[in-house]
């Protein structure tokens, strides 16, 4: 009997992926408008392209082959975020060498990337966005790891130049421009601030509330001018004599206050006097030459349990009316 044949089934061979020649992936790595590199598993460089030349200022000639990548960006010899890649990525190795300029990507779970100031790129240094990730073989072995760059200095220095407006508007709000001292607005809200703080935890402040004596009568004998003048230098006397926790504030015409966190009477006392012998002691020089002297009555108070805002204003002014009455040019604590 003839045997049976049985057919065969026919092997499919797959053909191998086509292979990207290395003159196309040049030009596909100089097409890339990022800076760009490419590091083998020997943490050599096996692509720089056209892009990075620019920003780095390094001809790829002169890295090809090499572990100088870092020579555009540090002064000596260290890791980029791509070598850390290489060799497991660990977040506390980014943590050494970035710290907390770096995060993990979001759209690559083994990438990470950051920003920093780079002082050795370029000819003045230059703020970079970077971003490495590991290359894979069909395997998913390491073969690689790609780092790309962004030049963002244009980006940050707006954001600075946005943070400086920010800045001089919030100092503008709260500043009165003649005298320099806090204004109103500010000492209302800095007042409440105080008081809540004090009720919460007990730390007591004193309260000094100054008018100026016979504003009135100099503006009207001297003119606004030298009335201008006095209540600036006033302000400069206040700023002289306070500590670095306390504050001075214009809240009025030629009215002004001062806060002292953690000020008994005693203390709040010695302060004032200083501001005010500071001014007893000042000449103002008029335009004919002769000089004028100015003085100021001074009320203060400190925190009571129970305190609101108001209430400490109003002893404040309290004492503020008595120093009127005893005379001016001197203080009343109540």
């Amino acid at each position: 009997m003839t045997p049976k044949l049985v057919p065969v089934a026919k092997r499919t061979i797959k053909p191998a992926p086509p292979q990207m020649d290395p003159a196309m992936l040049l030009q596909t790595f100089d097409r890339i408008t990022l800076p760009t590199f490419v590091l083998d598993k020997e943490h050599k460089v096996i692509h720089w392209n056209c892009a990075l030349e620019q920003l780095s200022g390094v001809n790829r000639s002169e890295v090809l082959g090499t572990r100088d990548h870092w020579r555009p960006f540090y002064s000596s010899p260290r890791p980029c975020l791509a070598d850390l890649i290489l060799d497991g990525g660990r977040w506390e190795d980014v943590q050494h060498y970035y710290a907390d300029k770096c995060v993990r990507s979001e759209l690559i779970a083994d990438a990470y990337e950051g920003e920093d100031f780079f002082p050795d790129c370029g000819d003045s240094g230059e703020w970079l966005h970077f971003t490495a990730a590991t290359i894979l073989d069909a395997e998913g072995e390491i073969i690689g790891v790609i780092e790309t760059l962004e030049n963002i200095s244009a980006r940050k220095k707006a954001e600075f130049e946005l943070r400086e407006r920010e800045q001089l508007y919030k100092h503008l709000s709260i500043t009165d421009s003649l005298t320099n001292l806090h204004n109103s607005r500010h000492f209302y809200s800095q007042l409440e601030q105080m008081v809540e703080t004090a009720r919460r935890y007990h730390h007591g402040f004193a309260l000094c509330f100054f008018d100026l004596d016979n504003f009135k009568q100099l503006n009207d004998n001297f003119g606004h001018l030298m009335g201008d003048k006095v209540l600036e230098t006033f302000g400069v006397l206040i700023r002289s004599s306070l500590r670095a926790p306390d504050t001075g504030y214009r809240y009025g015409g030629e009215e002004f206050a001062i806060l002292l966190p953690s000020t008994d009477l005693d203390g709040a006392h010695i302060v004032a006097d200083r501001v005010r012998r500071s001014l007893q002691n000042y000449q103002f020089l008029l335009d004919n030459g002769d000089r004028v002297q100015s003085s100021v009555s001074i009320g203060i108070t400190v925190y009571r349990a129970g305190d609101s805002p108001q209430s400490l204003m109003e002893r404040a002014d309290k004492a503020l009316y008595q120093a009127k009455d005893a005379g001016k040019n001197c203080i009343i604590g109540i």
